[in-house]
């Protein structure tokens, strides 16, 4: 028992790992062993929490597992039907060794951890200062690390006390109910974005993330409200023109809310390294190309957004058609205006959400749609995700836009709904001595 405890046998099996913003120094720790709330004081709180803005950031290939999951990617020869990308893409032996299910899971329990441990230190110190402000941060971050558990598993352990005991699944409602509770803290006591900028957590980057929770809650109204006030509350924003000023040069982008660094002294998370074949100037390793829906039927001829994520590329072999969304090393954007619009456009409906669309379709080169065009609120729907499909490819949205609407059970890859949700770390169920109960169908 004692050498399960070493390796901490718990979900939080995983370094707490801390960097300063120096970079200079790294702390390599576990929860035995490693900083306790009590050993954290107003004057490096700081450094903690750049450390847990570094290590939350997405890893590269689960920043578009929903992509992988919903149809915008095929495998390549390079990668294979068999590689977790392929099992995913055909949804043939998905199982509890899936790779993608260990990442998300450790990636998430490692920094709640961290989250937790800076959050049980604003608390003892009192709160008074800047210090709520370091919290509604934090806050922030362990709700975007629950979102992204529960999305995928669905029901999860709910950890807001750190602790090294066997701890089994929460509902998944009491998980969503948690995330809306610090996104709340942070919306009150985060600074505006007109201090903060893209980099750190903002109220408005909590309102839109609030929005994005209400969306997937089908809170519609309430996310297209929160959604509507936040654009009107950032002024200085604009949908950007030049969709691929976006993701290749964040930093001079209109419309970003939130983003994580990634310098390439710390993170230095090149997600081109995905898609890009060797001897291209982006030069990666080519695990996934676009699919042939996305090649030929996803964008209209003038869609200014094709030709950004889009293009055939010459290469050793050939002439090869890939996802060209990003290059170099830039900022990992988690939030952006265009979102927003799509969020109103959704959740308001087509009586008032149609303005919303049009306004980005026309940033995009398209022409606006009718009210004629839509003999249904079904059809009107359709569009909207279509939308969305379009505007956030390859950023991590398309299944589980799909599985809130069910509309995944249509994919080729979903035998049941019960496969909306991926396999727990088959490893997890074990430390855990079965308190952790699978998934249904795997």
């Amino acid at each position: 028992m004692q050498n399960k405890k070493s390796t901490i046998k718990t979900i939080l099996m995983a370094v707490l790992v801390i960097i300063t913003s120096s970079c200079a120094k790294e702390l390599d720790l576990v929860p035995e062993s490693g900083v306790s709330p009590d050993q954290i004081n107003a004057g490096n709180i700081n450094f903690f929490l750049n450390g847990l803005y570094r290590r939350s950031m997405p890893e590269r290939d689960n920043y578009v597992l929903q992509d992988v999951r919903g149809g915008n990617y095929t495998w390549t020869a390079l990668s294979g039907s068999n590689s977790a990308y392929g099992v995913l893409i055909t949804g043939d032996n998905v199982d509890d060794r899936l790779s993608f299910s260990a990442s998300l899971w450790t990636h998430a329990y490692r920094n709640i951890y961290n989250a937790n441990v800076i959050i049980e230190a604003v608390d003892r110190l009192g709160g008074a200062g800047n210090l709520q402000k370091v919290k509604a941060e934090a806050c922030y971050l362990r709700a975007y690390l629950y979102y992204q558990l529960v999305t995928n598993f669905g029901g999860v352990p709910l950890i807001l006390t750190n602790t090294t005991e066997n701890i089994p699944r929460n509902p998944a409602a009491e998980v969503w109910n948690q995330i809306l509770i610090d996104i709340d803290f942070a919306i009150a006591n985060a600074d505006p974005f007109q201090t903060t900028g893209i980099k750190k957590i903002s109220v408005e980057a909590a309102q839109a993330f609030k929005s994005r929770v209400l969306l997937a809650l089908d809170r519609k109204e309430e996310a297209a409200t929160l959604a509507a006030s936040t654009i009107s509350a950032l002024e200085s924003r604009a949908i950007d023109a030049n969709y691929g000023r976006i993701f290749r040069n964040t930093d001079a982008s209109s419309e970003v809310i939130f983003a994580f660094s990634n310098l390439v002294t710390e993170s230095n998370i090149r997600m081109s390294s995905l898609f890009w074949p060797y001897g291209t100037e982006w030069a990666g390793s080519y695990f996934v190309q676009p699919s042939t829906y996305a090649i030929n039927e996803l964008y209209q001829v003038n869609d200014v957004r094709r030709n950004v994520n889009i293009q055939d590329v010459p290469s050793a072999d050939g002439v090869l058609t890939i996802v060209s969304k990003y290059w170099d090393v830039q900022p990992m954007v988690i939030s952006r205006l265009s979102e927003l619009y799509l969020i109103c456009a959704e959740g308001f409906g087509m009586a008032n959400g149609l303005q919303y669309l049009n306004e980005l379709r026309q940033a995009r080169g398209l022409a606006p749609r009718a009210a004629a065009d839509f003999q249904t609120a079904g059809s009107y729907l359709d569009e909207v995700l279509q939308e969305r499909r379009r505007e956030l490819y390859s950023e991590g949205f398309l299944f589980y836009d799909l599985v809130r609407t069910d509309k995944a059970i249509d994919l080729p890859n979903v035998r049941t709904r019960a496969h909306y949700l991926l396999p727990l770390p088959g490893a997890q169920v074990n430390l855990s001595e079965n308190v952790l109960e699978q998934n249904d169908s795997y």
